[in-house]
């Protein structure tokens, strides 16, 4: 693996960390499930994907089956979490989102009974690519139910209703999923290549940890805003009101 491409991963999960610590520590202030959810999501994915490294690391290679399947199901749980904060912060009272939401986690629980059912190709696990799938479903929708949402609160901070920094968190969580989105996409490309020994594995590698960059940025300005940033955003949304 490229120097570069391990250090985003790593940067993106020391940074998804602390955002899952702040948001269960504050779930456990609070009591709330959206912030539970919230931090579970971060979570979730970072112990899959560690347990199936873990595995690659030890054995010198691919990680084990079990290690496949284990990760695997922990990191589609964090995904499908993702849904059901999307469902029930955005789209509640919606019957079609609650459908989509029951129907991404049936798909997430079929994931480990088509690795087993279906044979294997070439070393690579036979629910690879719908499970790729399934999670850039789960973040591209919340990506687009954020962004939705960030442009009716621009519409209150123009009447002094919300907040800019609120408002603004909303455009960041967006922008954020939806470049986990692509960097998920790319490396899942990229790995399934070096498994072929492709001479592109490590394009699709770079290029979807270069999407890494700015969703770590924005999950991290997110909720560890500097005040530098604050007061800009401030001065942005805040003329915007003025006018």
């Amino acid at each position: 693996m490229k120097p570069f491409t391990l250090m985003v991963l790593v940067v993106f999960g020391l940074v998804a960390a602390a955002v899952a610590a702040r948001l269960l520590g504050l779930a456990a202030r609070t009591r709330k499930a959206p912030e539970l959810l919230l931090g579970l999501s971060m979570l979730l994915p970072l112990v899959g994907y560690s347990i199936q490294v873990t595995s690659a690391v030890t054995r010198g290679g691919a990680p084990a089956p079990m290690a496949v399947e284990i990760g695997g199901l922990v990191v589609d749980t964090g995904f499908l979490v993702v849904a059901g904060f999307v469902w029930l912060v955005f789209r509640r009272e919606e019957a079609w989102a609650q459908g989509f939401a029951l129907l991404l986690g049936a798909v997430g629980l079929a994931m480990p009974v088509v690795n087993h059912v279906v044979p294997w190709s070439n070393g690579l696990p036979s629910a690879l690519w719908p499970r790729a799938v399934l999670r850039t479903l789960c973040y591209g929708w919340a990506a687009v139910e954020a962004l939705r949402y960030a442009v009716l609160m621009r519409k209150r901070v123009r009447f002094g209703l919300a907040e800019p920094i609120v408002a603004d968190r909303f455009v960041l969580w967006g922008f954020g999923y939806l470049c986990a989105a692509l960097m998920l996409d790319g490396l899942t490309a990229g790995g399934a290549l070096h498994v072929q020994q492709s001479r592109f594995a490590d394009v699709f590698l770079v290029g979807g940890a270069a999407f890494g960059v700015p969703a770590m940025l924005a999950f991290g300005l997110s909720f560890f805003p500097p005040v530098a940033y604050v007061r800009y955003v401030e001065r942005r949304l805040g003329a915007g009101a003025a006018s």
